[in-house]
């Protein structure tokens, strides 16, 4: 029997019954001819195979035979009855010594871990469910290491891979914010930005960088691909061992095996099958959609959309296609949401219908509850946006590539391979289907650069003054000398503020010194800046210090200051939102309005401007000798000008709504782990919060 013959063979319970001893010698077969490409072939048979394994009967033990000879022994059951001592011992071979959880690996898992505890460095190109989390918790608990970070591409999987590690906490402090303090033995983890802004970071002695491919992505983001070689030059100069991991990479530039001491490990070894179905969209592809999804009939499904804007669109599409053939559901987090934002928000009618929704702009608790609904099976479709796509693990058997996009600019194969790799899961769909709504990206060659190594032209001048000069190429300290060589500011400054290209701050200290005594006087404020004051500094940095102008809902520096000014004196969130559909900019709606003040928060108030205020008090103390200081309130605009500890409560799930609720009983905590402490003792009488509210808490408390 051929590849493809046994392919549509193991499609059902009653073709696979009609042969079952035919279909697996074919398996057999294909695997004994000892080569690549016929044991990526039987592997995902087997796949196949196992998706049915009872239709199998008398022959179960044959595929268990396959299973073991392919070294998939985590699909294998712990008490599995093996036909001989080696094999037995081939089992235990590949289980962790120091797992409490009877972990087993695979054949390829188990060459990783054991290369990493010998001491290797190891770079790794694996298919998105090779399981490469897996090995990471198992070196966490192994105990080799004092001090362990991991860097990861989003906040979304910030709170996963927390979530995930807590279980290690009794050895370890698991820290996920920049302001919490380290302790004896820690597990950071953070973003990159993170990661180069956290101050008294230990010794480090082992750290991971997920995504990898992303040190390389100079077109899709250049400040997240300097941030990210920032943090790769941090660690690997601390002396610390390293393991990088990403997909279907198969290039990185010569020399930085050499460089850096490391090895380059690539396998195309996946966990799960996948079937790619293209979807024939010449009519309307919204239709199409909902179609589709009708066919699947409740099976967990994945939504990929370009940006918020067409997540929010699908998903209104599908609830109204969806709102009287679903069966009503999760209603008590649906009225908390109309009751806490408005009343006629989008989401919570989704969600009541099977339907979430996720991207960067929603609140980060409600991110991790509809994650947490989906994976749980609350919900049955899944709209997102990229921020879910890398690296975030979800139970979905079913992806659709709806857009081939992210906002503007082409999925490029990197990008594709992660969106459609999340099809199927280990242990839950050994076969995903991905449906495409477009013809995938071409191949290009997978080849990752190392800017931080290569220094070509497209390195930014903010990552090179951030290197030793002996790790400098002569082209690069060329590039820079007349950077290093200016008095206008000292290079610490420089350094400090990364996220800000060098010739920026330079641009802006030559400004101030050329400003009249008058001007310098608006400048000059602590604390809290009055009206005229914070226009200033806004309209000074809209020009001097933001790259990209606009977005957000922010087109000049006053406006950007006017927002500013409305958040300190109303930060209610559903009196803000309802001030949206109000006054002569008036949103056209009230998901309008939601969205209008998610994203200003998001992007302004609590990421973009704070950093740039620090970066703007540092340039106008040096420039003026002292006389100034805006840290303070870059951190009351971080906080939406709540306590400092609640806007991090929402990345361990807790609203701003509940912890506004809870303040009182955890308002003496000086810091957010003291703060995390009074949660995690809180026991509360009934009616103090809503049935959906105990049940965030309670989760929060779970996972802390």
């Amino acid at each position: 029997m051929k590849y493809e013959e046994i392919k549509t063979l193991l499609s059902s319970t009653e073709s696979i019954a009609q042969s079952p001893f035919e279909l697996l010698k074919g398996i057999s077969n294909i695997l004994n001819h000892s080569d690549s490409i016929s044991e990526e072939q039987s592997r995902e048979l087997l796949y196949r195979a196992l998706e049915y394994r009872d239709a199998f009967g008398y022959y179960k033990p044959i595929l268990d035979g396959l299973t073991r000879e392919l070294g998939l022994f985590p699909y294998l059951d712990n008490d599995a009855n093996f036909t001989s001592l080696p094999d037995a011992i081939a089992y235990e071979y590949h289980r962790p010594e120091a797992s409490a959880e009877g972990i087993v690996f695979h054949r390829e898992q188990a060459e990783i871990f054991r290369r990493l505890l010998a001491g290797e460095n190891l770079i790794l190109s694996a298919p998105t469910s090779f399981g490469k989390s897996k090995i990471i918790d198992s070196i966490i608990e192994s105990e080799k290491f004092e001090n362990i970070v991991v860097v990861v591409p989003t906040i979304a999987l910030i709170d996963e891979t927390r979530r995930r590690l807590m279980s290690f906490s009794k050895n370890y402090k698991i820290i996920s914010q920049v302001s919490q303090q380290a302790s004896t033995r820690n597990v950071f983890i953070f973003t990159a930005e993170r990661l180069n802004s956290y101050e008294g970071l230990p010794r480090i002695d082992f750290f991971v960088i997920d995504e990898f491919y992303k040190i390389g992505a100079h077109d899709s983001d250049q400040k997240r691909m300097s941030a990210l070689n920032q943090a790769f030059y941090k660690l690997s100069k601390g002396g610390g061992q390293f393991y990088l991991l990403g997909p279907c990479v198969r290039q990185i530039p010569d020399g930085v095996e050499g460089k850096f001491q490391c090895h380059f490990y690539k396998t195309n070894f996946a966990t799960v099958a996948s079937d790619v179905i293209r979807i024939n969209s010449e009519g309307s592809a919204i239709q199409m959609l909902i179609d589709l999804i009708k066919q699947l009939k409740g099976e967990p499904t994945i939504i990929y959309c370009k940006s918020p804007k067409s997540a929010n669109e699908v998903a209104s599409s599908l609830f109204r296609a969806m709102e009287s053939i679903s069966q009503k559901r999760n209603s008590d987090a649906a009225n908390w949401m109309r009751t806490n934002f408005h009343k006629d928000w989008m989401l919570p009618k989704c969600v009541e219908t099977g339907i979430g929704i996720h991207h960067g702009r929603l609140p980060r608790s409600l991110g991790q509850f509809v994650v947490r609904s989906f994976n749980d099976g609350g919900l049955n479709v899944l709209v997102c946006t990229s921020t879910l796509i890398e690296g975030v693990n979800t139970k979905a058997k079913n992806v659709v590539i709806y857009d081939n996009k992210i906002a503007r600019q082409n999925i490029d194969f990197f990008t594709f391979n992660n969106i459609k790799g999340r099809s199927g899961r280990m242990f839950k769909h050994f076969v995903g289907r991905v449906f495409l709504f477009h013809n995938p990206p071409q191949e290009e060659l997978p080849f990752v650069d190392f800017p931080v190594f290569s220094q070509n032209s497209g390195t930014p001048n903010s990552l090179l003054v951030q290197l030793d000069e002996r790790d400098l190429t002569s082209n690069s300290r060329e590039r820079i000398a007349p950077i290093l060589s200016q008095r206008d500011l000292p290079i610490d400054i420089l350094r400090k503020h990364s996220s800000i290209e060098p010739e920026n701050l330079l641009n802006l200290a030559r400004h101030l010194k050329g400003l009249t005594p008058i001007e310098r006087l608006s400048l000059s404020w602590t604390g809290y800046p009055d009206w005229e004051q914070l226009s200033a500094v806004c309209e000074l940095a809209w020009v001097h210090l933001l790259e990209s102008k606009g977005g957000a809902g922010v087109f000049s520096g006053k406006q950007l200051a006017m927002k500013i000014n409305q958040l300190r004196n109303t930060p209610d969130v559903r009196t803000r939102i309802n001030n949206e559909l109000q006054g002569d900019y008036a949103a056209n709606s009230p998901d309008e309005a939601v969205e209008r003040v998610f994203e200003f928060d998001r992007t302004w108030a609590t990421f973009e401007m704070p950093r740039i205020l620090r970066a703007f008090s540092d340039v106008r103390s040096h420039v003026y000798n002292g006389k100034g200081d805006y840290y303070f309130f870059a951190g009351q605009l971080e906080n939406l000008f709540r306590p400092a500890f609640q806007v991090a409560l929402e990345e361990f799930g807790l609203p701003l709504q509940v912890s506004d609720k809870l303040r009182s009983k955890i308002n003496n905590a000086a810091s957010l782990d003291d703060a995390l402490f009074s949660i995690r003792q809180l026991r509360l009488s009934e009616g103090e919060l809503t049935t959906f509210e105990s049940v965030l808490l309670d989760d929060c408390q779970k996972s802390i």
